[in-house]
């Protein structure tokens, strides 16, 4: 390994489908919960049941959430790009849809496994190879996925499909779908100056 760098942020598990909530909280260290960004998100109209399929709604909330000297910005486009490359080095953290495949890894499915993670760190291999260290609701442990994958699912959100295990909810869409302004597709948040350790390995 030639280097790497990951924030040390604990993980919390999501409960119903409210990942990209989870997520949030996970980035805000658990001072606001998942529960209470549930409830602003249904006061502004984001969301029915926790699902977010609008990065615009989920990055108004972090905007709203996070408290200085925090700074986010919306990201529309590749991650695989030297602008994230070099945010991820400065220490930034992602929010990020994707497809998660069974194992969670990043994967393409035109959006019908629409998930959201939190990357809290990269690494680069020998092979100059660039990885992503993330977080999400859906298990305690850390992931490693290479960031041409996440880039590569990111960018293949574009059809809704009803999550497996909730086919008794009603889920709000953005209009236009996740593959519109508002939607998921080839947009993430980045968060910057965050507060957490940083730990880097050469």
């Amino acid at each position: 390994m030639s280097a790497a760098g990951q924030r040390t942020i604990r993980t919390c598990r999501k409960i119903g489908p409210t990942c990209g909530l989870t997520a949030l909280s996970m980035l805000l260290n658990g001072q606001t919960t998942a529960t209470e960004l549930l409830a602003d998100a249904s006061t502004q109209k984001y969301t029915k049941n926790g699902e977010m399929f609008s990065a615009l709604y989920l990055f108004e909330l972090v905007k709203k959430h996070i408290n200085s000297p925090l700074e986010c910005q919306f990201h529309e486009g590749s991650l695989d790009c030297d602008k994230i490359k070099d945010q991820l080095y400065a220490g930034a953290c992602l929010l990020v849809p994707y497809d998660a495949d069974v194992n969670h890894a990043p994967c393409q499915r035109s959006g019908h496994r629409a998930h959201w993670a939190l990357i809290v760190g990269y690494l680069i291999d020998d092979q100059n190879e660039f990885y992503v260290v993330a977080r999400h609701g859906k298990t305690r442990n850390l992931a490693v996925w290479s960031l041409v994958a996440l880039s590569d699912s990111n960018a293949n959100l574009v059809e809704f499909a009803h999550p497996k295990g909730h086919e008794d909810l009603t889920f709000l869409l953005p209009p236009g779908g996740i593959d519109g302004d508002l939607g998921l597709r080839k947009r993430s948040i980045v968060v910057t100056n965050l507060p957490y350790q940083m730990v880097q390995v050469f």
